[in-house]
């Protein structure tokens, strides 16, 4: 697959827009200060108007921000309380029609069948019972099967929940009350946004939140000017754009899912949609990102995990990124790009040593020989090392004992028979490389046999 990564939408004939270069951010048009590097994510959810979550502690703009948002766009608004409402207040109250054979609604001024937004503010102190009717709300813009033909944004709000194992120290910072959204509700918003606390912005920022925070913009803020212009580019993505997006997500599927962050297919596809659009919304903003870095900004604020009260390890997050990267601009016929899309971190050290190891696949397959160490018990790493060393130097008879079902099918065939020493009893997965050559040959040693 070529290089998709470095300029990939393509600036559209069709700039017409008054906005200077030189003012082209987003929210500070609102008066909300501190969140500039949310200013491409939050125009992204805009212009593709897929559900959005803020996360956050009271006070930090989380409301005003959304609410501004639609008075911006001059929205046909709804902001609700999930925590306060009954599935009436959105819907009105059913009544008999005329004839008396079906239900039609009393209509109410805060219903949602004219709305063109909604936000559901604490979310995450909704009942469960209405918390599981807002999924069609949310998801598919649809009540009782109904269509809200109107309604084209789906936003919430919640504060910053702890998961079921968090800490002592994460228990005593937690909201009463507030609890983790279900997962399969978190995962029907495409971006997950985390704001940050004042003290979180740099002084300058806090400075102008204090001056000028409280009060909305009164003239026309050109924000639905931005959220054109930021459409035209995601129109005008390219097909190789769209691939390299395809093949980022796929590249990320087994680094999430080392760093216990699973995605759901819906995920992946949301993950890929959600790089086009961050990449549009710079160059809309005037900035030359490529589309690997929008990648990463789609990324960063695309998983649900977030609302599940998980705290996600940036720097982990971030070499993810870079393997999927690595493999999106890798040719989809490399033996290192099939590698690395192996789900079990043994069977690819066995897939690499089958491939040869060239001189300049020395570093990658020294990774794969440490992710597979890590995987293992620790009485695991040491066998495991024992039965790669004697693969590397050539001895000839190191045998493993096979444990039914906790060894692949594909790996019987090549692994030796061992015995397992007594003293290890507990279960191992204990794959066996294939003989790899060293550039020079280590001395021969005695042959090891593992007695029990």
């Amino acid at each position: 697959m070529p290089n998709a990564s470095h300029a990939d939408i393509a600036s559209p004939s069709d700039t017409s827009c008054d906005i200077a270069t030189s003012d082209r951010h987003l929210l500070r048009r609102l008066n909300i200060f501190g969140l500039d590097h949310l200013d491409a994510v939050i125009l992204a959810a805009l212009t593709d108007e897929r559900p959005l979550l803020l996360i956050g502690a009271h006070g930090t703009a989380k409301s005003e921000l959304l609410n501004r948002l639609a008075a911006a766009l001059h929205l046909e608004h709804r902001h609700f309380n999930a925590s306060l409402i009954s599935f009436d207040d959105l819907l009105g109250y059913p009544v008999p029609n005329e004839a008396r054979d079906a239900l039609s609604w009393l209509r109410t001024p805060g219903d949602l069948w004219g709305a063109e937004s909604v936000f559901l503010d604490e979310i995450s102190r909704c009942r469960p019972e209405t918390q599981n009717k807002l999924f069609a709300v949310i998801h598919e813009r649809r009540v009782q099967g109904l269509p809200l033909e109107k309604l084209r944004y789906r936003w919430a709000a919640m504060n910053p929940a702890v998961a079921d194992d968090g800490g002592a120290d994460d228990q005593a910072d937690a909201y009463v009350g507030a609890s983790p959204l279900d997962p399969a509700l978190a995962d029907r918003f495409p971006w997950v946004l985390t704001v940050p606390r004042l003290l979180d912005l740099s002084a300058g920022d806090r400075s102008l939140v204090i001056a000028h925070g409280g009060q909305a913009p009164l003239d026309d803020t050109g924000v639905a000017e931005l959220v054109a212009d930021a459409r035209r580019h995601l129109a005008t993505a390219s097909a190789g754009a769209r691939a390299w997006a395809g093949a980022w997500v796929e590249g990320l599927l087994v680094p999430l899912h080392e760093m216990q962050l699973d995605i759901s297919g819906r995920r992946a596809v949301a993950l890929a949609s959600s790089a086009l659009a961050v990449q549009a919304a710079f160059a809309a903003l005037g900035k030359s990102e490529s589309l690997s870095q929008a990648a990463y900004v789609a990324l960063r604020w695309g998983l649900p995990q977030r609302a599940l009260g998980r705290t996600i390890d940036e720097a982990a997050l971030k070499a993810a990124h870079r393997a999927a990267v690595a493999d999106a601009d890798t040719s989809d016929s490399s033996v290192w790009r099939a590698i690395r899309a192996e789900v079990d971190p043994v069977q690819r050290v066995v897939m690499a040593a089958a491939a040869g190891v060239g001189e300049e696949d020395r570093g990658p397959f020294s990774q794969l020989v440490l992710d597979a160490l890590a995987a293992q018990t620790p009485a695991g790493r040491h066998v495991l090392a024992l039965v790669m060393t004697g693969a590397a130097v050539g001895v000839p008879t190191i045998r493993v004992k096979v444990v039914t079902g906790l060894v692949p099918a594909a790996l019987v065939a090549v692994m030796p028979k061992v015995k397992v020493p007594a003293t290890l009893n507990e279960p191992l997965i204990l794959p066996v490389m294939v003989p790899v050559r060293l550039a020079k040959p280590m001395p021969r040693r005695p042959s090891v046999t593992m007695i029990s």
